[in-house]
């Protein structure tokens, strides 16, 4: 249960972290830099994340949309009043730490337990054949095959030697993944123990429009559409 006293009135440099690593480790380079603005400045128009990433704006919007599609980010449209007078509409986009702590919880609980399944998997799959009668046994029955006299492993069926199956070795393979995986990954698992207590407030969660110097243009707000 999230503590009361952690809440606090700035994101933290954790989740941030967070954010940016999980992002360029899973998406890539155009993807992390679009999360980078975001860290930095919580909720940013696409006009004026085009003018700091220097993408075209069919780049900036495949990234956006899916980052937004895997929950990300989050899409704010505004309509706003220019000094002419005249209304348009805007997209801001900013993150939501509370919905990207759980995306990325859920995202990595998903792939760890397809890892398992595929090593349960492997565990059940012919890893010897005999080359004679053709019957298949796994890693799990291989004591069952070994001759004390011979010193060799043979069918129980026909007493032929068995062959070990060249298509098994690289499912075997799947045994290590979990752990390679857990390696990898153990930065990401740092940042979100450290952040696991952390509760941030309304206005965090959900930022206004943030001005940037030098690129924002100067509108009056109105209400929000989405």
């Amino acid at each position: 249960m999230m503590e009361e006293q952690n809440v606090t009135t700035e994101v933290p440099a954790a989740l941030k972290r967070l954010a940016k690593y999980t992002v360029r480790g899973f998406y890539g380079v155009e993807y992390s830099l679009a999360v980078d603005v975001l860290t930095r400045y919580p909720c940013v128009k696409e006009d004026d994340l085009l003018q700091l990433l220097k993408y075209e704006r069919k780049q900036l919007r495949t990234v956006l949309n899916t980052l937004k599609a895997d929950k990300f980010v989050k899409l704010r449209m505004r309509v706003e009043t220019g000094p002419n007078g005249k209304s348009t509409r805007h997209n801001y986009y900013y993150i939501n730490y509370k919905v990207l702590v759980d995306v990325i919880k859920y995202k990595l609980d998903h792939v760890r337990r397809k890892i398992e399944a595929d090593e349960r998997d492997s565990t059940t799959r012919s890893s010897f054949k005999c080359p004679s009668c053709s019957s298949t046994y796994t890693d799990l029955e291989v004591n069952q095959l070994f001759d004390v006299f011979t010193e060799t492993f043979c069918c129980t069926y026909c007493n032929t030697e068995v062959e070990e199956e060249a298509s098994a070795l690289p499912k075997r393979d799947a045994r290590t993944l979990l752990a390679k995986f857990n390696e990898q990954m153990e930065p990401i698992f740092v940042l979100l123990r450290e952040t696991e207590d952390t509760v941030l407030p309304y206005d965090l969660l959900e930022p206004q429009p943030t001005a940037i110097p030098g690129i924002s243009e100067r509108y009056k707000y109105n209400s929000p559409i989405s």
